[in-house]
């Protein structure tokens, strides 16, 4: 098993020695200046993955940040000239939902695309895959219905309007129940019609054939490929709407919620369920991820439905799915000679939840978990912790959940989203505590806790690891630009990390995109930082000791060829005059 790289040298010894003469020359202050930065480079938490690096190993990383120095001479460039006008060109490490087309052809990505990742251990299950993914499987379903919350009649309520879907019945779609409990008869609704009533239902059939989009750029599309054009854009979130000058952490939030509420509906029936499953498992085989955690929601309200509406399967039918489509696609992969190490299911429920149903999900987890033993692996709870309802409102809900799992001697750790916010010193980063004393292996985001030294030296003496999601991390709100996200700080203090894509959906981007922004987004990372980073997520992830051992070997193997082809790809830069 890797350990990182905290057991270097004692700083405190180290520069007390360096600073404690006097320096009366130049030659001493340059030695003790190289003295004090050798110390703490030592201290790295990649330190000892440098130190144990092959030679192949150094001179692809010495590559790597030529790449990166080559895509900033050929791909970007800089926003002023020098008379400070504007060039209209965009400089690395700029937003990335606005820089993302660039960063598609840069080598650095396409070196990033190559990388074996290790696991990847928080991704959203309903928000893994390209937005057209979930759109197309609806293009032939019957029992798809479609509404939007405006008529459709002006380029503004195009823009404006929410939309959501839902498979489901005749009956259920021309039915609505009053506040007496008492079901209503309404009539089905044409979007398209300037007369329509908000959020009626329309056969999304006839949405499709209807469709017209106005001022669209007339490429000879279908009325459906247009349809579906429009919805994708719809689901991925802009650069404008993640950082306008009006923006807030709390509206960047209700936006992205919207796309998930938009999403939810396109997820939530058998085939569809089904049909991402596989491609999903195909898509981390094609980003070179070996191993996969993900994150469903199961709740009373998420059940799936037929594709014709009329049955509906339960959580357990949710992961007897994930269970036989995860065994039929590695057999099919292990045909096709590709690998993939495996899957596990953390189970999530939304924090929102009252503390009744809190505690009945905690028991349906122990109950999964002894059906679906090597497939259950974990629990979360999942949703903007600043709206309330922190760690600490269930905690005797989760002592007892512990008492269960003690008395079953199941390992259901807990692997909560928690430090995902700005707020330093209140209930909401209190969440990290609370982590902590419910002894959780692993948290989601962890933001927070670079603003608490104490929390970090526990984490490093729990070896407990934080699952930062950068680029979501930038979208909503809690920085800028990569090059303020948190994760160095976390990183020169030895806090076990691991890079993770959360909700790529919705970004554009893949785990692939994370690593490259890690690259860029700091100085102090470099080839043997990717290394470290992909090693710990390993490490941390919730594979049985068989497992960890045999996808530890395939990603060994894979690093070792990727290093060399990054030595066979690009040796001809070791002779290029970079500028930088």
């Amino acid at each position: 098993m890797y350990q990182h790289g905290r057991s270097g040298p004692k700083p405190e010894s180290d520069w007390r020695t360096i600073i404690s003469g006097d320096i009366t020359s130049v030659d001493q202050y340059t030695k003790a200046i190289e003295q004090l930065q050798a110390a703490e480079k030592a201290r790295a938490f990649d330190a000892k993955t440098t130190a144990a690096s092959s030679d192949i190993e150094r001179r692809a990383a010495i590559l790597v940040r030529k790449i990166q120095a080559y895509d900033c001479d050929h791909t970007y460039g800089k926003p002023q000239d020098a008379n400070g006008h504007p060039t209209g060109k965009r400089a690395e490490g700029e937003h990335f939902l606005g820089n993302v087309d660039l960063i598609n052809k840069t080598e650095l990505m396409k070196v990033a695309k190559r990388m074996p990742k290790g696991a990847h251990l928080h991704i959203h299950f309903n928000s893994c895959l390209p937005a057209r993914f979930l759109i197309q499987q609806a293009r032939n379903i019957e029992a798809m219905y479609i509404r939007s919350t405006l008529p459709l009649t002006t380029p503004e309520h195009f823009a404006a309007t929410r939309i959501s879907f839902m498979v489901m019945t005749p009956h259920e779609a021309t039915h609505v129940k009053g506040a007496d409990d008492d079901e209503k008869e309404v009539p089905l609704g044409n979007i398209f019609d300037p007369h329509y009533v908000s959020n009626r239902w329309m056969p999304y059939k006839q949405f499709q054939q209807l469709f017209t989009l106005q001022g669209d750029s007339g490429e000879p599309l279908s009325r459906t490929e247009r349809a579906e054009r429009w919805l994708e854009h719809k689901m991925l979130i802009s650069e404008e709407e993640a950082h306008s000058c009006k923006q807030t952490g709390h509206g960047i939030w209700e936006r992205f919620n919207y796309r998930t509420q938009m999403m939810k509906g396109l997820f939530a029936y058998e085939s569809a369920f089904r049909n991402y499953t596989r491609a999903c498992i195909k898509d981390f085989v094609k980003d070179n991820i070996q191993y996969a955690e993900i994150r469903p929601n199961f709740m009373s309200t998420n059940s799936l439905k037929t594709d014709d509406g009329t049955g509906s399967i339960g959580n357990q039918g949710i992961m007897q799915i994930i269970h036989d489509e995860l065994r039929s696609t590695m057999d099919e992969l292990r045909k096709d000679k590709e690998y993939f190490g495996g899957m596990k299911v953390i189970y999530c429920t939304p924090r929102s939840f009252k503390k009744e149903q809190v505690a009945a999900a905690l028991d349906e987890c122990i109950d999964l978990k002894l059906k679906y033993q090597n497939l259950l692996c974990g629990f979360d709870l999942v949703g903007h912790e600043e709206m309330g309802n922190e760690l600490r409102h269930f905690i005797p809900e989760f002592l007892d959940f512990q008492k269960k799992c003690k008395e079953r001697k199941l390992d259901i750790p807990f692997l909560f989203h928690c430090g995902e916010t700005l707020e330093v010193g209140d209930k909401v980063d209190g969440n990290l505590f609370d982590a902590v004393l419910l002894k959780a292996k692993r948290i989601g985001h962890g933001y927070a806790i670079a603003r608490h030294p104490m929390i970090m030296d526990i984490f490093k003496e729990k070896n407990i690891a934080i699952e930062s999601c950068p680029i979501s991390n930038e979208i909503l709100g809690l920085t800028p630009v990569i090059a303020g996200h948190n994760l160095p700080i976390l990183l020169a203090n030895n806090v076990p990390c691991t890079i993770n894509s959360d909700n790529a959906t919705f970004y554009r981007s893949s785990l692939s995109h994370d690593f490259y922004q890690v690259m860029i987004g700091s100085e102090s990372m470099n080839l043997h930082g990717w290394k470290q980073l992909a090693q710990w997520s390993l490490e941390h992830s919730c594979m049985t000791p068989d497992e960890m051992t045999s996808v530890t070997a395939e990603w060994q193997s894979r690093w070792d060829e990727f290093c060399q082809w990054i030595v066979d790809e690009y040796s001809w830069l070791e002779y290029w005059p970079s500028t930088h």
